[in-house]
């Protein structure tokens, strides 16, 4: 284990970790990497079941992987899975309803997902649930009227702001492929996604794993956007794929960081946070999990 390893818990209280595997794969994996959370503090596990992929492959274990989830709930987490529908939504928060005692959940749409017909549904299923949290990334095109069109559709269920959160995961760069692999796999826009967190007055995390696409642009990013501020605001936090042993990973093996990695990071970020932070409405009003 990493010396540098921290508790996120002593983070400023205002910030939202969320780490795990890009998709759980195994019951071993998704319980090894539950206890490597928790040993850290950190409170939700991600740990997709529904993966879409751009051409045919493992698109996730899918409903075989809720009973996984149930146990990591039983843990004191809050598991967090990318879902394709409502049908898929109600499946996990029914099974960690009926089965946990202290249940917690974060169900979240990819950059993928948008039919606003289903969005409205997975959001109205989630509302059901006090205890569950909702989560969207931004569209791979830079358009910032589609991003907050998606979020206008989220609000039209009359869903308190407290219970959601976006996440910025980067536009896609639309190069001809092969692209160069020291390059992004998407470029964040750090002055939209501020706008869209203060003008809309929404909690706004980070999702470097996606933009980087490799171990060292990860790292860059996550430095870059845990210095960025704009008018004393700054991101709400951060959603990392962390994988056990990234080598044999399923899916995203090149972004995957190792938990030891994630050490490094942390210790970072707590450092830069122990100044006195500026925060925002949204930001006094984060998600309880």
């Amino acid at each position: 284990m990493s010396k540098t390893m921290i508790n996120i818990t002593k983070l400023t209280s205002d910030k939202i970790i969320i780490a795990g595997p890009c998709a759980a794969e195994t019951r071993e994996q998704v319980l090894e990497s539950a206890k490597q959370a928790k040993k850290r503090g950190v409170k939700i596990l991600r740990a997709s079941l529904w993966k879409p992929r751009t051409e045919p492959g493992f698109d996730g274990v899918k409903e075989k992987g809720i009973e996984w989830l149930v146990e990591v709930a039983k843990m004191g987490l809050t598991p967090g899975t990318e879902v394709l529908n409502a049908r898929n939504t109600k499946a996990v928060l029914t099974a960690i309803a009926k089965n946990v005692e202290n249940p917690s959940a974060l169900i979240w749409i990819g950059a993928r997902n948008q039919n606003h017909d289903e969005q409205v549904a997975i959001v109205k299923a989630v509302k059901k649930y006090p205890w569950a949290r909702f989560m969207f990334k931004n569209q791979p095109w830079r358009h910032e009227k589609h991003w907050r069109g998606i979020l206008k559709h989220v609000l039209s269920t009359k869903i308190g702001k407290d219970k959601i959160f976006l996440s910025h995961r980067g536009f896609d760069p639309g190069t001809d492929e092969p692209r160069d692999p020291k390059e992004l796999r998407n470029f964040p826009d750090y002055q939209m996604a501020m706008r869209v967190k203060t003008e809309e007055d929404v909690q706004m995390i980070i999702d470097p794993s996606h933009m980087g696409g490799t171990v060292d642009n990860v790292i860059r990013i996550s430095k870059e956007a845990m210095r960025h501020k704009e008018a004393g605001t700054s991101f709400d936090g951060f959603i990392f794929e962390i994988h056990p042993n990234p080598t044999i990973a399923w899916t995203d093996a090149k972004q995957q960081l190792t938990w030891e990695q994630f050490d490094e990071l942390m210790d970072e970020y707590q450092n830069l946070h122990k100044e006195p932070q500026v925060k925002t409405k949204s930001a006094q009003t984060q998600a309880s999990f």
